[in-house]
């Protein structure tokens, strides 16, 4: 088999586990005081301890990362950023390479509050600086939207995204799910929520109701099939299943 081609196989088809690697067992008391230190600070503690807390926490998150680069708090001429991720070009996974790109930029929120428009139109700006397709913010909450998944920040990316054609796309991560990454892998979440926003934005045919997340209309549109008797047990189980594999877990 020639090298070349055998590489790109593996590249291609790299399990994530292989990609981000799972916390250690042995790592799991640390990780576990991370989380404390964060929950902590953002109960109680300043703007700074919030900041500095999540950023560490996410600085072992981002490193865990194979053949990259992590670059903390890279300060510009108007700017800050908190983390610039680097893929070394030529083992970039599949995923990576398509969608991404090289570059992924970090952005910790060192607030109670959830994300608001002008901190979306900030790291839009940071994305378009840097010459990156995706940012991701860690926070204590998730992005602001109302009554519509098409109002405040969660508006906001969603138009950002369709206006740009989908080149540069933000999504998020709260303290609770960053806790979860005992048993979750984050190179798969990301996946995750980078499906759910785009997939949701090209899809002209599901009925929405602008307050749902993407994965949970499509889990309805199958129940609705399955009431009806268009499909059966089985087929639905299946299709929650798929579901869940390509956009992340039904909190249903």
């Amino acid at each position: 088999m020639d090298n070349g081609i055998g590489y790109n196989l593996y590249i291609d088809n790299s399990p994530d586990n292989k990609i981000w690697r799972p916390i250690p067992k042995r790592d799991f008391s640390k990780f576990d005081k991370m989380i404390l230190a964060v929950n902590t600070a953002f109960e109680s503690g300043s703007k700074k301890e919030k900041g500095d807390t999540l950023e560490k926490l996410m600085t072992y998150i981002y490193n865990r990362f194979k053949h990259i680069r992590v670059y903390e708090n890279v300060r510009s001429t108007d700017n800050q950023i908190d983390h610039i991720v680097e893929f070394i070009d030529g083992v970039t996974p599949a995923f990576i390479n398509h969608y991404v790109g090289l570059r992924m930029i970090g952005e910790s929120k060192n607030h109670n509050k959830s994300i608001g428009s002008r901190e979306v139109a900030d790291l839009y700006e940071l994305l378009r600086d840097k010459g990156s397709r995706l940012g991701i913010f860690s926070s204590y909450k998730s992005f602001s939207k109302g009554n519509s998944m098409w109002m405040n920040s969660e508006g906001k990316r969603r138009k950002l995204a369709l206006w740009h054609h989908y080149e540069k796309i933000i999504i998020g991560f709260t303290i609770i799910e960053l806790a979860s990454l005992k048993e979750n892998n984050f190179y798969t979440l990301i996946k995750q929520k980078y499906y759910q926003i785009v997939d949701e934005l090209k899809d002209d045919y599901t009925d929405t109701d602008e307050k749902s997340p993407y994965h949970h209309q499509l889990f309805h549109s199958l129940v609705e099939l399955h009431k009806n008797g268009i499909i059966d047990s089985n087929t639905l189980e299946d299709g929650k299943s798929k579901i869940e594999s390509v956009y992340g877990k039904l909190d249903i």
